[in-house]
């Protein structure tokens, strides 16, 4: 009796140990990493979020593998293609990379990567109301006003339109959304823009104007046109008049009139 019993323990000790390495097998077989088969490619995502001007590193990436005919276009396929690369704007986690939201990493400050080709960054300083109360941000797009006031009048006019904010002070990427007093502001122009940029501080007063991140359309700027010059006029001189005089010639009994001037 004790031999059976002994026997069926040793048989269900057997089939349960078998179950589970089973069951071990098939889970280990799911969860290994396969290789990217023919048919599949890489795309590179954000694992973290990160903000404008963050050099990435391998620990801010991930790698996913899409069907070719379901892979999403144009983003990096690698990691050796990201990492070291600056991010151009603020990158959210799940974010595909994409080769036109980064920039390389040159010598010098990060903010030098982030200009555009043939683009300059130009500081301006600000207070709390050209700088829009704090609330300008890297990344936001702003309209330039210039105000000329005199004894008769003042006049205001956009001069630039649509510039982007490369940085706030010496931030040039942050995750706040609270108002942050700032005392400069560096934005992206061209040559052409900075030299209305700095004409425009010389001449009157500029303020910022923030803008709606959606909106695109276009704003009529004013032409930058001279200070009017005055000349200074030689008054004209005038040739003197002379007034015709008579005379009278009286010989013996006769009298003539003569004119003479």
């Amino acid at each position: 009796m004790m031999n059976s019993r002994s026997l069926g323990f040793t048989v269900l000790s057997v089939l349960f140990a078998g179950i589970a390495v089973f069951m071990a097998k098939n889970w280990l077989d799911n969860n290994r990493p396969k290789d990217v088969k023919v048919d599949e490619v890489q795309a590179i995502a954000m694992s973290v979020s990160v903000s404008a001007g963050t050099v990435l590193e391998q620990k801010h990436l991930s790698v996913r593998s899409f069907p070719r005919s379901m892979a999403p276009k144009n983003v990096s396929q690698s990691m050796e293609a990201v990492v070291g690369k600056v991010a151009r704007h603020p990158m959210l986690e799940g974010d595909f990379v994409r080769p036109e939201k980064l920039a390389e990493k040159g010598e010098g400050s990060v903010l030098a990567s982030l200009i555009e080709s043939n683009m300059r960054a130009v500081t301006i300083r600000v207070d709390d109301v050209v700088g829009v109360a704090g609330f300008l941000l890297p990344g936001n797009r702003v309209d330039v006003l210039m105000t000329r006031s005199s004894r008769e009048n003042a006049s205001t006019d956009v001069v630039l339109s649509n510039l982007k904010v490369l940085a706030v002070d010496q931030v040039t990427g942050t995750d706040a959304n609270k108002p942050i007093l700032v005392r400069a502001v560096t934005l992206e122009v061209s040559l052409e823009q900075a030299e209305v940029l700095m004409n425009a501080r010389s001449r009157g007063s500029i303020q910022l104007a923030l803008r709606n991140p959606n909106d695109k359309s276009a704003v009529e700027l004013a032409e930058a046109k001279p200070e009017p010059v005055v000349a200074a006029v030689e008054p004209r001189r005038l040739a003197p008049s002379y007034e015709k005089r008579k005379i009278e010639v009286i010989r013996g009994v006769s009298m003539q009139t003569v004119t003479v001037d």
